[in-house]
């Protein structure tokens, strides 16, 4: 692990502490080399020794785990739900799950006709989803940072890159209290780490965070821009309602692609010709 992972050392085994601790032993080795000098060569003694003491190797096994498999990139199941209960987040993510229901494009549940019926007033739109142990890990992190976090740019980045998975987050003042936090993916709304970015990201007091989402070695720009990339090469940073799938449609051809009246399975020509 890097040497700055401060927000995250409470859930991180100590430097050194697993040399200490010097698992796993073999307790048969040990117990016959503290034996006396006069049992050496001595073979029913030194099997009778070992067949003691080898089974207590499966304890030092499980002590092993219990030391090794309880932090945040190590545990898993129950063990992480520990550390969840910890920290104060559990494996539910609300409103992660989008309902179908008959809408428009730009709605995570909107369906078109024949393909959802309308949603009722109250109706909810949305259901709850549970994390598995590798998205948990990152709400975890998630939640450590802003636990401990005191809302400064470095901490900020710091626990983005670590909890996502990603390097090069930045961090930049967009006006009075306010920042805009640029993350090296695309994150789109079905993604469980969308509602834990969204949710969990640590900041001061009366400043608004404004996250977006860029490629930062194909940035889009323009020729007066050396270090970024035109049409077809350079993308578009995103903020996280714009970053959606694109809509595609097929348009007949019949009229130059004008209208989709019969789902773009004409072969009528722009001529009027059937070919």
């Amino acid at each position: 692990m890097p040497d700055d992972v401060g927000l995250f050392d409470a859930l991180l085994p100590s430097e050194g502490m697993a040399d200490k601790l010097q698992f796993p032993h073999d307790h048969a080795e040990i117990a016959w080399s503290h034996f006396l000098a006069q049992h050496i060569g001595k073979v029913n003694t030194e099997n009778f020794v070992r067949a003691f003491y080898n089974p207590l190797n499966e304890l030092d096994n499980a002590l092993n785990d219990l030391y090794t498999k309880r932090w945040l990139y190590t545990a898993e199941g129950k063990q992480l739900d520990g550390i969840g209960s910890i920290v104060g987040i559990t494996r539910e993510v609300t409103n992660s799950v989008y309902l179908p229901f008959f809408g428009f494009w730009s709605q995570p549940s909107g369906r078109g006709f024949g393909q959802a019926r309308m949603r009722r007033k109250r109706e909810p739109y949305a259901a709850s989803s549970f994390l598995g142990d590798i998205d948990y890990r990152v709400a975890i992190g998630m939640k450590i940072a802003l636990n401990n976090g005191h809302g400064t740019a470095e901490e900020i980045m710091q626990a983005v890159n670590l909890s996502l998975g990603v390097v090069g987050t930045r961090v930049l003042d967009y006006g009075n209290a306010n920042a805009r936090i640029y993350i090296d993916d695309f994150i789109l709304p079905n993604d469980p780490r969308y509602s834990i970015l969204l949710d969990h990201l640590a900041k001061a007091a009366g400043v608004k965070l404004w996250p977006y989402f860029v490629d930062n070695d194909y940035t889009f720009g323009f020729l007066n821009q050396q270090i970024y990339y035109g049409f077809n090469i350079g993308i578009l940073a995103r903020s996280p309602g714009s970053n959606i799938p694109p809509i595609v449609t097929v348009m007949s051809i019949w009229d130059r692609g004008e209208s989709i009246w019969d789902g773009g399975h004409s072969v009528w020509d722009v001529k009027g010709t059937i070919p």
